[in-house]
């Protein structure tokens, strides 16, 4: 599917647009979750790792920020 979804687009669609897009992201999402799961392919489940640990990284940095003197070894 796409790779964002823009906010001018969604508020272009009509309610039964944004209803079928949504079941197929949810459909997307749940085979993403298996594939996770099962261990499949993984160009499908670099999708889904991308979006996750971006995110998680960045609630990490900006929470947890490295100290400069803690990096001596």
């Amino acid at each position: 599917m796409e790779k964002r979804i823009k906010v001018h687009e969604l508020r272009s669609k009509s309610k039964q647009e944004l209803l079928a897009q949504l079941k197929d992201l949810k459909a997307e999402l749940a085979l993403l979750r298996v594939a996770k799961v099962t261990g499949g392919a993984p160009n499908k489940l670099s999708k889904m790792e991308v979006s996750l640990k971006t995110e998680r990284e960045k609630k990490r940095e900006m929470y947890f920020p490295m100290r400069k003197f803690a990096i001596k070894v």
